[in-house]
């Protein structure tokens, strides 16, 4: 609770000096991590994995409508009427031996 209490602070003292702002913030869990990139290709693997947020619809042929119509209940978001995908590529740790281990998003 400690940041929420700075950041209303800093944004009160903003709105108090006429500094305008705005603050959007979506929370979300990791649906999957796949090799799929639907922005280059939509009829192969990609060469590396991405992590994939919202519907759980990660496979390269998704589109808008599949997304507008999946079930809000579903997406991993909090705003239910946010059915948007976002990824990114997975980010892995090497250990000192090689071994790679996927590395979680806010660890």
């Amino acid at each position: 609770m400690r940041f929420t209490d700075t950041l209303l602070k800093i944004t009160l003292a903003a709105s108090a000096s006429g500094v305008y702002a705005d603050f959007f913030r979506n929370d979300f869990l990791p649906v999957g991590h796949v090799r799929t990139d639907p922005i280059i290709t939509q009829d192969c693997l990609s060469d590396h994995v991405h992590t994939f947020y919202g519907p759980p619809l990660i496979y390269p042929k998704v589109t808008f409508d599949d997304l507008r119509e999946s079930d809000p209940n579903l997406s991993s978001g909090n705003i239910l009427e946010n059915q948007s995908l976002y990824w990114h590529p997975t980010v892995y740790t090497v250990a000192a031996d090689g071994t790679k281990s996927l590395q979680e998003s806010g660890k």
